[in-house]
């Protein structure tokens, strides 16, 4: 009795799948700082001012891995603003003029890790298979967006908006403030009210490792996000494109700052806080061609049914 071997469908299936998503060239995100569509800079690298982190859930010391304690997760915090902006097409600093001085970009992430290696001095962090409710840190849209990024005009005096990384809670603006579409309003500490979420996004990559030596460390890490929320009034993005934000850098023990919390009001348990240096490049993720998506088509086709001609072989024998 003959039975169909599904191996020619199983290579048209691997063969499809291997196909790279692959990124459309230099695409860039518009800014306009007046919040009318007006978008006067392009650019496609951000970089950061150096930010504050914090990891909770971390155990030092321990070992990871076979024969010894089995993965667990992590959150990893951290809060910064964009310090310039590249645009990679040109190339050069395109940073609009005002930067830091009479407005802002703030950023938040924050997320779960898994540590699925580590050693008592070295550590390797991976993404765990999802991200718990409360890793949101933008309520206003549905999913757990794992980054936001805040609009803010600076005022200058009492009451200034200016997100410091690192300075106690409420220093990005609007987080844990009851975030509204529109700004924060005239709460306390914003009173030119607006520190706007602009965009959000959730976690799809990340890769990260630390190694230690007594109480001073050094890591590096890449994290991605997909970008589910834009505000059109502020920035500009390729349309039918699905964008990723690609933050990569470095961490350091010590902090640069002495921050007494995160913006989020969490403390350090038993980790300091870490330096992190960072940069964020944005690219456009092509969808598989129409020929890709029928060749899988006709995979999973054959598949079935070489298994209904295996189950009716099998009932006339």
């Amino acid at each position: 009795m003959k039975f169909f071997k599904p191996t020619l469908t199983a290579m048209t299936i691997a063969a499809a799948l291997s196909a790279p998503l692959t990124a459309s060239a230099g695409p860039t995100v518009g800014l306009d700082i007046t919040g009318t569509g007006n978008y006067t800079t392009y650019a496609d690298l951000w970089t950061n001012v150096t930010d504050t982190g914090l990891a909770t859930g971390f155990i030092p010391g321990i070992t990871v891995g076979p024969g010894a304690a089995a993965p667990y997760l992590t959150e990893l915090r951290s809060q910064m603003v964009i310090g310039t902006m590249s645009n990679s097409n040109i190339p050069a600093i395109v940073t609009p003029g005002g930067l830091n001085t009479t407005f802002e970009i703030s950023k938040v992430v924050r997320f779960q890790e898994l540590v699925d290696a580590q050693t008592p001095t070295s550590a390797h962090f991976a993404l765990p298979p999802s991200q718990s409710a409360a890793m949101d840190v933008d309520p206003l849209h549905a999913g757990v967006q794992n980054i936001a990024i805040y609009f803010d005009r600076i005022t200058d005096g009492v009451g200034s908006s200016r997100a410091v990384p690192g300075n106690g809670g409420d220093t990005v603006r609007c987080y844990g403030t009851g975030s509204t579409s529109t700004g924060c309003g005239t709460s306390p500490g914003d009173t030119d009210g607006d520190g706007i979420i602009i965009m959000s996004g959730h976690l799809v990559f990340n890769d990260a490792s630390f190694t230690a030596s007594g109480t001073v460390g050094t890591g590096s890490f890449d994290s991605r996000f997909m970008i589910d929320y834009v505000d059109p009034a502020y920035l500009d993005i390729v349309t039918g494109s699905i964008f990723q934000d690609k933050v990569t850098g470095t961490t350091n023990v010590p902090s640069f700052f002495q921050p007494t919390m995160m913006w989020d009001g969490a403390t350090p348990t038993t980790v300091p806080f870490l330096k992190v240096d960072s940069s964020q490049s944005f690219a456009a993720v092509a969808v598989p061609e129409p020929g890709t998506l029928a060749i899988m088509g006709l995979g999973i086709a054959g598949l079935a049914m070489g298994s209904r001609r295996k189950g009716q072989s099998a009932n006339l024998s």
